[in-house]
C-alpha cells in the first residue's frame, strides 16, 4: 500500500458509522488536481460523488494549488489540519476529510461539520481507563433498548437485533457482558436484576461510547424550540426532552434525533449549518422497531445532561431519574 493510499484509508476509517465511503484510487499518476481518485459517499440513503486529491498538508502553500480547480464535487483526503489550515479550506470551498476525524464538506445539499478533539496528554491515562471500564457502541444500544422497554430481553436474539440496531452478534455478546456483571439473568426467564445500575451505567455508555460517534450536523436555529418542525420520527434529547418532561429547563442547547435522512430534515428545518450552532440534528441510533416511551425520552436527557457537565443541567437529570426512571 502505498502512502497516499494509506493515508486515504486511514482517514475514511475514520468517519462516523452512519456515512459510508467508497474510495477507488486511480492507478495513473496526472499532474491535474482532484484526480488521484473518486469517492462516493453513502448519507441515510443518499449518495454524494466526489473528485479527491489525496495529499500531504504542512502548510498553506501547499493548499494554493488546489483553490483554482476546488469546486462542490471535489474533495482533499490529508493528513491532519491545524485550524488555521482547515479554516483556509472553508474560506477557499476546498471540501475535506483529514486523518485526525476532522470533515467540512458542503456541496450545496450535503452538509458535514465533524470536528475531532484531540485529548489533552495529560488526560489520555484517564480517557483509557475510563473506557476501559464502560461498554462499547453496540452494547451500550442494547443497553438503551432494555432500559426502555425491558420485554425486549425475551425476544428471539434476532428480534433485539432489530430494536437495537446492531448486529445479531453483538446481542450475544452484549447480553453476556450484562450477565457477566450480574445486571440480567439469561436464566429459563430472562430478566433484569439491577435495573439502578443499568441506568448508571448507560449514562457513562453514552457519554463514552455513543455520544461520540453520533456524527450529524450542527444548525443555527432561530426563534422557539416549540416551533421545531417535527414528524413522526423525531425525537428530542438533551435540553428540550427533559423540558417536556419536566417543564423546568429552558433549552438553550437544542438536540434532535430523527430517522429521516439528514438532508431531508435539513430542508425542512430552514436553518443553515453552523459549527457553533444550538441545534443538533443526529441519526436516530436505535431500531425503528423501538416504541417510544416517556422512559426512552427520560433516558436520553438523563445521558445528555449529565454529559453536558452543566451544573444546571446535572440538577433536572436528577430530577428525571428520581420522576421517571
Amino acid at each position: 500500500m502505498t502512502k497516499q493510499s494509506a493515508l486515504a484509508v486511514n482517514a475514511l476509517a475514520l468517519l462516523p458509522a452512519h456515512i459510508k465511503a467508497d474510495f477507488v484510487q486511480n492507478e495513473c499518476v496526472n499532474s491535474e488536481h482532484f484526480t488521484d481518485g473518486e469517492l462516493c459517499l453513502t448519507v441515510s440513503g443518499d449518495e454524494y460523488h466526489f473528485y479527491v486529491a489525496v495529499k500531504t498538508i504542512h502548510r498553506k502553500e501547499s493548499l494554493n494549488s488546489l483553490f483554482a480547480d476546488a469546486a462542490p464535487n471535489t474533495l482533499l483526503i490529508c493528513n491532519r489540519l491545524t485550524p488555521y489550515l482547515a479554516d483556509i479550506c472553508m474560506e477557499n470551498g476546498v471540501n475535506f476529510i483529514d486523518s485526525a476525524g476532522n470533515v467540512r464538506i458542503n456541496n450545496g445539499t450535503l452538509h458535514i461539520w465533524i470536528e475531532s478533539k484531540k485529548p489533552n496528554p495529560s488526560q489520555i491515562d484517564i480517557n483509557l481507563a475510563s473506557k476501559s471500564n464502560t461498554l462499547g457502541e453496540g452494547a451500550a444500544k442494547l443497553l438503551f433498548v432494555l432500559l426502555s422497554s425491558p420485554d425486549v430481553l425475551n425476544l428471539s436474539y434476532r428480534e433485539i437485533a432489530e430494536y437495537a440496531n446492531i448486529s445479531l452478534g453483538m446481542v450475544s455478546k452484549g447480553l453476556g457482558i450484562l450477565q457477566a456483571e450480574s445486571l440480567i439473568s439469561l436464566g429459563y426467564t430472562r430478566r433484569i436484576l439491577d435495573a439502578e445500575r443499568m441506568l448508571n451505567l448507560w449514562v457513562e455508555a453514552y457519554r463514552l461510547s455513543i455520544r461520540p460517534k453520533l456524527g450529524g450536523i450542527r444548525l443555527q436555529f432561530e426563534g422557539d424550540w416549540q416551533d421545531v418542525p417535527m414528524k413522526e420520527n423525531d425525537f428530542w434529547g438533551g435540553e428540550a426532552a427533559a423540558e417536556k418532561l419536566t417543564h423546568y429547563l429552558h433549552p438553550q442547547e437544542l438536540q434532535l434525533f430523527t430517522r429521516q435522512p439528514l438532508q431531508k430534515k435539513l430542508a425542512q428545518l430552514k436553518c443553515r449549518p453552523n459549527p457553533e450552532g444550538n441545534l443538533w440534528l443526529v441519526p436516530a441510533f436505535w431500531g425503528a422497531k423501538l416504541a417510544w416511551s416517556e422512559t426512552s425520552q427520560a433516558l436520553l436527557a438523563v445521558a445528555e445532561l449529565e454529559a453536558s457537565k452543566d451544573s444546571r443541567n446535572i440538577e433536572v437529570a436528577r430530577m428525571i431519574h428520581e420522576q421517571y426512571l
